[in-house]
């Protein structure tokens, strides 16, 4: 009789000491990885440390059916109907204009969604603009880019924003390939600005946005991608990117699904275009206009009507799609899986213990059998429960319990023979 009590006491000392440690280290993650790994498609990742105050959570990526997210603060560049500004479009002093009054207004991150370009204009005036480009804390700039016989040397801006070939992890074969900017002459900015592509000439619009493509030996981004990192002050070189699987900002944070093709996985949901502040606007706008706007990178984009199809679509596309890739649920299904309160683990776990007791009185062998096909149904019910009720069950104190009277059993079989084999 006291022998049982004994194992009834150390089995319930091996189930306690592993409810104790095990939550929240490596094996208890490994475990839930592997659960995870029976339902879950890939990729998908883990958050939380498994413990009551921050259950475990799964986040897989979206294939489809993209959601809407709280739009950035949008400038829109208009047909200036009152001619606020010296000419329409707007002059480079226009744009050194705006992004002073972007900067009174308590924005000095901003996304400038256009190419900054003119086919005559004045040294003086080009000056101002660079200069204004300069004061921002972060400013992303933005061409179009195609792929021609003569190549032509990576930009500065795009080389900042760019990644080197061999960092990129899987197939890049089916990127698109291109060598040089679509428009000459284009102002990308001067000492730290970084640039994105707009369009890509050389590929045809199917409906899904670019977001890498390939210059020689780096690889180039977007600008929607550029912006978005920008909103959030990570820089490229943080990034990770796995080919036809996802793009991630930063460890358990943002993660955008790309296909094979360097594209987003799924088409941006549509915006309300009349949320735009016209840029004229700015110039007389008080303080406080961009107070209840979401914090971070401001976008301009071009919203005049004499602009070309390509570029009204990507303009149009703009605003939702990087307000989609700069928010971490936009792109994420997340599943937590808590686990159940302390007091009905422990009388999980002292329910355990009775029947471990009651298996005591069953002959030797049937004991072990017992065991191992009571631990095998635990293992088959931790696979059920956890996909069909989204808990975290205290699986690995109820297998430590049941492998500790295991070991008991083995241990009472094996040491009467080892007695006999010393004896003779």
């Amino acid at each position: 009789m006291q022998r049982r009590y004994l194992k009834l006491i150390i089995c319930a000392l091996s189930a306690l000491i592993a409810w104790a440690i095990l939550p929240g280290t490596f094996i208890d993650r490994g475990l839930f990885s592997l659960t995870a790994r029976s339902f879950a498609e890939k990729p998908f990742f883990i958050a939380g440390t498994g413990i009551h105050k921050s259950a475990y959570t799964l986040r897989t990526l979206k294939r489809k059916n993209a959601s809407s997210s709280t739009p950035l603060p949008e400038i829109a560049i208009t047909d200036d109907p009152d001619r606020v500004f010296q000419t329409s479009p707007p002059s480079p002093v226009d744009f050194a204009v705006i992004l002073i009054n972007l900067r009174r207004l308590g924005r000095d991150s901003v996304a400038i969604g256009m190419p900054l370009a003119w086919q005559q204009t004045d040294i003086i005036s080009l000056m101002a603009l660079d200069q204004q480009l300069d004061t921002l804390a972060s400013v992303v700039t933005a061409a179009p880019l195609s792929r021609g016989a003569v190549p032509s040397p990576l930009p500065p801006a795009f080389r900042r924003a760019s990644i080197a070939l061999s960092n990129i992890n899987g197939n890049t074969r089916n990127l698109p390939l291109v060598n040089r900017v679509a428009i000459p002459d284009v102002v990308l900015g001067n000492k730290s600005s970084l640039a994105g592509f707009t369009l890509l000439e050389s590929e045809p619009d199917g409906g899904l946005p670019y977001l890498i493509a390939r210059w020689d030996d780096r690889v180039v981004l977007s600008f929607a991608l550029l912006a978005a990192l920008a909103n959030h002050g990570i820089s490229p070189d943080n990034i990770e990117i796995r080919m036809g699987e996802f793009i991630s900002f930063a460890k358990d944070g943002l993660f955008i699904p790309i296909d094979e093709f360097g594209r987003l996985t799924f088409a941006p949901p549509s915006s309300d275009s009349s949320a735009a502040i016209p840029a004229e606007t700015l110039i007389d706008a008080p303080d406080d206009l961009l107070a209840d706007q979401r914090a971070g990178t401001v976008l301009i984009r071009d919203g005049m009507s004499a602009a070309d199809i390509s570029s009204m679509r990507f303009s149009e596309a703009l605003i939702p799609t990087v307000s989609l890739l700069a928010d971490p649920s936009a792109t994420l299904i997340s599943k937590p899986f808590k686990r159940i309160p302390l007091v009905y683990e422990l009388l999980l776990i002292a329910s355990l213990i009775c029947l471990l007791l009651g298996l005591e009185n069953l002959p030797k062998i049937c004991t072990r059998r017992a065991l191992i096909i009571l631990a095998g149904i635990f293992v088959i019910l931790h696979f059920i429960l956890v996909r069909g009720t989204g808990t975290w069950p205290p699986t690995l104190p109820a297998l430590a319990a049941i492998l500790a009277a295991i070991a008991l059993r083995v241990g009472r079989d094996i040491v009467p023979i080892i007695l006999v084999t010393h004896t003779e």
